[in-house]
């Protein structure tokens, strides 16, 4: 439904709201109050690397219109040994390296790896718009950063540069006031799905090594109800 109601609002097409004089050729830069490429801190140092900030890379990315979960964290030192790099939520990360053209939306403070760059919204340009506008561009990147080379890599140069159509502003903001509930229900429903997918792998340790059994009455109830209260 977002993205039809993008569509609807957002875009040059037949059925557009807007009047197709409306919108104004611009770049990424235009919509994006900055442009961050990731870096991945020294792994030579493991103090950087802990629980604390979630570190984004691509495999992170799949399927996912929220990174709720990462393979990689890093510690405080991590982050504050590189603090220019990081990310609040809602703003929008982009593969440019690699696997180019995935777009997804922080969902707390984070880093990133450099294969991607993240946007961080202007003042008054919805982090939605731009999220459905990066994915509208997923080809574009992907031949953009190609060039012959095997392997896509876009610069922050020239990702900065990508040609975007912006709609009036107020139309952007018209457009973020239906979407946001959506979007909203999308971040809270994939955190309890993650909840869940962790109290599965806790239960399942327990019942591999015997601490509780399919048969209630012949479990460990303390760990058990432990377990399922603090999930």
């Amino acid at each position: 439904m977002a993205r039809q109601i993008y569509e609807f609002i957002c875009t040059e097409n037949k059925h557009s709201v807007i009047n197709q004089k409306s919108f104004e050729k611009g770049t990424v830069s235009d919509i994006a109050e900055q442009i961050i490429c990731g870096k991945t801190p020294s792994t030579k140092n493991q103090a950087f690397y802990g629980e604390e900030i979630p570190f984004i890379t691509i495999p992170d990315m799949y399927n996912n219109t929220y990174v709720v979960s990462t393979a990689r964290s890093l510690s405080i030192l991590g982050k504050q040994s590189q603090d220019n790099k990081t990310l609040q939520q809602n703003s929008v990360c982009v593969s440019c390296i690699g696997t180019a053209g995935l777009v997804c939306l922080v969902s707390k403070t984070s880093q990133t790896n450099q294969q991607i760059n993240s946007i961080v919204p202007k003042k008054g340009i919805s982090p939605y718009f731009i999220y459905f506008t990066m994915k509208s561009l997923a080809l574009n990147i992907l031949s953009a950063g190609s060039s012959g080379s095997v392997m896509p890599n876009l610069s922050k140069s020239q990702f900065a540069e990508l040609e975007v159509k912006i709609p009036d502003i107020s139309e952007i903001e018209h457009f973020h006031s239906l979407v946001d509930p959506m979007f909203k229900k999308i971040l809270s429903v994939q955190e309890e799905n993650l909840v869940l997918q962790n109290l599965k792998k806790q239960l399942n340790d327990l019942l591999m090594n015997g601490q509780v059994s399919v048969n209630y009455h012949l479990c460990d109830t303390d760990k058990f109800q432990k377990l399922v209260c603090t999930a």
